[in-house]
């Protein structure tokens, strides 16, 4: 394990990047940050059901490409009973990528690429204000892959959970907070006074960094503060059985360093889009542990990235 001051160093490190970010996003707030375009606000084919928890997708594609893991993806949230909102940060969405996503949104936003996910959702939001009618409300992106396995047993999961706001793993990285590429919000929170203070004040950054400070812990504090949260696959439970001894604990992305025992013993039903991208995880690899799961997913899928 690496020392101590190896980690002290990294967090120093990581609070410079962070202090560096947000001067420069204050510098240059009104020339480089101004607010993205919507190039396209139309509705789906489907008609909103108020019974219903709506879904609230972030995606983007630098070749500008729906990718066939993301039409997975809306189709299990969509046979597991949500209405879904896309937004889209692509430059361009093709007539036929529109086509497609009508089968399975009540709304298609295409905005310009400012922004990182919680500026999409905020645009969201404005887009389509009747979701505080819905039952309840899920915020969720393309940064993951999977569907590996049905979700129809976890969203009953996350609908039987006795905390306000769910996630699917949390992280105790500079403080304890959800991650926030899967936040299920029940009808309490997205009708309540702080999710609407908190969606008013998020601007458009252009840092990871700032963003995951700032939003990700942010969102986490902030309706922390009135709400219970819980974590699906909490960091706790997960080294309760898994015993990881390379690093301290809130240096620990359990979707990252854990994926393997995550899928195969937890039945996770997510892989990282980066463990391919930027781990250097190859297709093989995962299509092993897929196999060793009893995954349904179709591997084929990972060629796109």
């Amino acid at each position: 394990m690496k020392t101590s001051a190896f980690w002290h160093t990294k967090k120093i490190v990581e609070d410079l990047r962070f202090l560096r970010d947000t001067s420069v996003y204050m510098i240059a707030k009104r020339a480089a940050y101004e607010k993205p375009i919507v190039r396209y606000s139309e509705r789906g084919y489907l008609a909103p059901n108020y019974d219903r928890p709506v879904c609230f997708f972030c995606g983007y594609d630098e070749k500008n490409i729906i990718k066939k893991n993301v039409y997975r993806y809306l189709n299990e949230l969509m046979q597991a009973g949500f209405d879904i909102v896309f937004i889209s940060s692509n430059e361009i969405v093709s007539d036929a990528d529109l086509e497609k996503l009508s089968k399975f949104c009540i709304r298609i936003i295409v905005k310009e690429n400012r922004g990182y996910d919680f500026y999409g959702w905020k645009i969201g939001l404005q887009e389509y204000p009747q979701y505080h009618s819905h039952s309840a409300l899920l915020l969720a992106n393309d940064s993951v892959l999977g569907p590996l396995f049905s979700i129809h047993k976890i969203i009953a999961r996350l609908e039987n959970d006795d905390a306000d706001i769910v996630g699917m793993t949390d992280s105790l990285h500079f403080l304890p907070h959800l991650q926030s590429y899967f936040l299920y919000c029940k009808k309490s929170v997205m009708v309540s006074e702080e999710f609407t203070d908190f969606f008013s004040r998020v601007e458009v950054l252009g840092f990871k960094m700032a963003i995951v400070k700032k939003y990700e812990i942010g969102f986490s504090r902030l309706l922390g503060r009135r709400f219970k949260l819980s974590a699906l696959y909490s960091l706790d439970s997960i080294l309760n059985r898994i015993h990881c001894t390379d690093r301290p604990k809130n240096w620990i992305d359990a979707t990252v360093y854990l994926w393997k025992p995550l899928v195969t013993e937890f039945k996770f039903p997510f892989l990282k889009k980066n463990l391919l991208i930027k781990k250097g995880v190859s297709i093989e690899e995962i299509s092993e542990v897929l196999a060793r799961s009893d995954s349904n997913y179709t591997v084929d899928m990972l060629a796109e990235y």
